[in-house]
């Protein structure tokens, strides 16, 4: 049950037709101006890819960039710079929730 794709000449869009067989995809016209002078054009496609894929095209040389920019990123912007300012509930002055009285 192919799916074929058509150029009308005359306004240059494209339309898609689906067939439930090959043989059916003869008598086509445009579904946007009706003419019959129509051209069938490669569908496009897409592949997938795997992770182990997209890793092995990734430029040699981005590990170390990526550690470059990491070196000169601010300590602010590490996450764990955060949790050592932390102070455990139990060091805390009183219960509750010091932004919310009632």
């Amino acid at each position: 049950m192919p799916i074929y794709e058509y150029r009308c000449q005359s306004c240059h869009l494209v339309s898609s037709f689906f067939f439930k067989a090959a043989s059916a995809a003869t008598d086509v016209t445009c579904e946007h101006c009706g003419d019959a002078g129509v051209e069938r054009i490669m569908s496009a496609f897409a592949q997938g890819r795997t992770e182990a894929d997209a890793l092995r095209d990734l430029d040699p040389r981005y590990y170390k960039m990526v550690d470059d920019a990491l070196g000169k990123a601010p300590s602010t912007s590490d996450p764990a710079h955060y949790l050592r300012q932390m102070a455990p509930f139990s060091a805390a002055e009183k219960a509750g929730d010091p932004y919310f009285h009632e």
